[in-house]
């Protein structure tokens, strides 16, 4: 893991175009641009893991993370496959408690680092500014919330076409092997191959080493919600 020197501005591009801090008020970006740290992980290196202690906020600038919760068995399970414009932290950072999730590195990633101490300054000297970090908690509430009622309502191959198709984003194709992506659906191995292989004789997609390009999006969208 590689950080920028500090006082510096920073150029935080893409994260000033996409997710949650582009959205926020211009006073606001440029307190992230003095205040943020640029921090490069190498593919499978874990920005934290579950029950460590808050240290900020992380934002996806680029590259993919994958969230993890402990539950009772040996594998954890994979909660969300993030992209850029990703931010994570917030609830272990405002509650003040230990992280919930593990956050690791999917492939080669750069995410801008808001310290705590930066968060507490601001706050302590700003506090309307809580506001912005509510936003981004509502967010990520929404986000878990929608997976929740994904699994609870959908096939199988309704969430396996969500999340390719978000995964790949307007691309032409989704980087995750077909282990993770079980991982992520909450489907077991054959399940997922069977699903798949269906989808492929449809022609919406074609399986690939690593990865799995998207040759009709129309198809998985005729999918995604099916009950």
């Amino acid at each position: 893991m590689r950080a920028n020197s500090p006082y510096r501005v920073l150029d935080i591009s893409p994260l000033d175009r996409v997710g949650w801090l582009a959205e926020q008020p211009p006073e606001f970006r440029d307190w992230a641009a003095r205040c943020g740290r640029w921090r490069e992980y190498a593919a499978g290196q874990f920005v934290y893991h579950a029950g460590d202690p808050a240290d900020g906020l992380y934002g996806l600038a680029a590259g993919g993370l994958e969230l993890t919760f402990p539950l009772l068995a040996e594998e954890p399970v994979i909660v969300h496959r993030a992209e850029t414009g990703f931010w994570i932290g917030d609830n272990a950072e405002l509650a003040e408690t230990p992280r919930m999730v593990s956050l690791r590195v999917a492939v080669p990633s750069r995410l801008l680092h808001l310290p705590t101490a930066a968060i507490r300054a601001l706050l302590a000297e700003r506090p309307h500014h809580w506001r912005e970090f509510y936003r981004l908690s509502a967010r990520n509430v929404s986000t878990a919330v929608t997976y929740l009622s994904e699994a609870l309502a959908l096939t199988v191959r309704a969430r396996v076409c969500r999340r390719l198709l978000a995964l790949a984003a307007g691309a032409r194709e989704a980087s995750i092997t077909q282990e993770d992506l079980g991982l992520l659906v909450g489907a077991p191995r054959t399940t997922l191959r069977r699903c798949l292989a269906d989808l492929a004789e449809r022609g919406a997609v074609e399986l690939r080493y690593r990865r799995v390009v998207i040759l009709d999006p129309a198809v998985l969208a005729s999918f995604k919600d099916e009950q």
